[in-house]
């Protein structure tokens, strides 16, 4: 049975895992199972013949492409995943690519003009910026100190939901302790051991809209109690509040550089422009509305909108996060001049792109497409069709 693998790196760079995760079924020696059981399995399970394999951006990029009608002002350019890590993966002329890179892509298509890159951009080397604009804090330097691997994924640990929940940890006990003065004895737990206060508990309670102070205050004399029940201190209103303070600080900042990272690399790839300092500094004011009133509709293009697909529990569930993430992209737009074409950036979602991405990755070797699960799509079977 053609099939296609998604997979995803974890921080041990262990590749022949994650390609081969999933697949335990399949590849599995029967030693400690009955020969009933051997037989049943080898009659039920077909043989996979694996003819597309992707990481989960490239597939999430691949699935908004094919789900979404392509318009004539519209056009799927990159595919975002911030979860319990970040990536991304963006459409890139062939010419802007160095010629030993394009080798195996110009082999099997020699007339390509595209082709699709997976950045890797959490990595230190594609991290440089970051590093460069001193943004790291101290409580950042801390972080990435007690790291398994420290340095390695500079904006990981900013942005990626397995770090998230460490960061406003560090930060919280910092000010508890510093600020309030309140000994290590009388903190919760979570908040004194590391990596005790999950990105789930921020999501699901602290960030909610739905609790007020004191009703958070509750939740978390309950779900984080003091580290002894003799402790004369409390989750108040006040330090309930300012847990949730960091929280969100902490997760506007990663919005932030997540948007920025994504302008960014439009930018460099040519889907933007953005004008630089001094451009701007001499630039002319923006035309007002008045200023433009006599234009017909005529003198005006359509705008071109460039989607770029996401997925992940991060941007995916956490309160208002995809929202912030659209709010700083148009005002870098906004604050990078007029794009040709009147162009704009639009988050899209792609709920399990990954999956579905890589199964229209394997149908498009094949030139069919059978009905994907969850997702809806009917068998597609026309040698003219470009999305077979």
């Amino acid at each position: 049975m053609p099939t296609g693998k998604g997979f995803a790196i974890n921080s041990d760079l262990n590749l022949r895992e994650a390609l081969l995760d999933g697949y335990e079924r399949h590849i599995r020696r029967a030693n400690h199972e009955s020969a009933a059981d051997a037989k049943r399995l080898r009659r039920t399970l077909p043989t996979l013949r694996v003819v597309a394999i992707t990481n989960d951006t490239v597939g999430t990029l691949a699935s908004l492409a094919y789900s979404v009608p392509s318009l004539p002002n519209s056009k799927a350019v990159m595919g975002l995943i911030v979860g319990s890590g970040c990536n991304a993966t963006i459409l890139m002329s062939m010419d802007a690519l160095n010629e030993k890179k394009t080798l195996p892509v110009r082999a099997n298509q020699p007339d390509a003009s595209e082709v699709l890159v997976s950045t890797e951009w959490t990595l230190r080397d594609s991290s440089r910026p970051l590093l460069e604009l001193r943004i790291a804090s101290d409580w950042d330097n801390t972080l990435t100190m007690r790291s398994s691997r420290p340095g390695f994924q500079p904006l990981e640990y900013m942005v990626g939901g397995r770090y998230i929940g460490e960061l406003v940890r560090i930060i919280a006990h910092d000010y508890f302790k510093t600020v309030c003065g309140i000994p290590d004895e009388a903190l919760p737990v979570a908040i004194i051991e590391p990596y005790r206060l999950t990105t789930d508990l921020l999501s699901l309670t602290i960030a909610s809209v739905s609790l007020t102070k004191k009703d958070l205050a509750s939740e978390l004399q309950t779900k984080l109690p003091p580290h002894q029940s003799t402790a004369e201190w409390t989750w108040t209103e006040e330090s309930a509040g300012i847990l949730r303070t960091i929280a969100a600080t902490v997760q506007n900042r990663s919005a932030a550089i997540v948007a920025a990272a994504t302008t960014g690399l439009l930018a460099c790839t040519g889907h933007i422009h953005l004008r630089s300092l001094e451009e701007l500094a001499s630039a002319a004011p923006t035309p007002t509305k008045e200023a433009t009133s006599f234009l017909q509709p005529s003198d005006l293009r359509s705008p071109e909108e460039l989607v770029v697909g996401f997925s992940g529990g991060v941007i995916q569930h956490y309160p208002m996060y995809k929202q912030h993430v659209q709010r700083y992209i148009d005002q870098v737009l906004l604050r990078g001049g007029p794009q040709d074409g009147g162009k704009s950036i639009f988050l899209r979602e792609a709920s399990d792109g990954g999956v579905i991405g890589v199964g229209v990755l394997a149908g498009t070797t094949k030139r069919r497409i059978e009905t994907i699960t969850g997702a809806g799509m009917k068998s597609v079977e026309h040698k003219n069709d470009p999305q077979s």
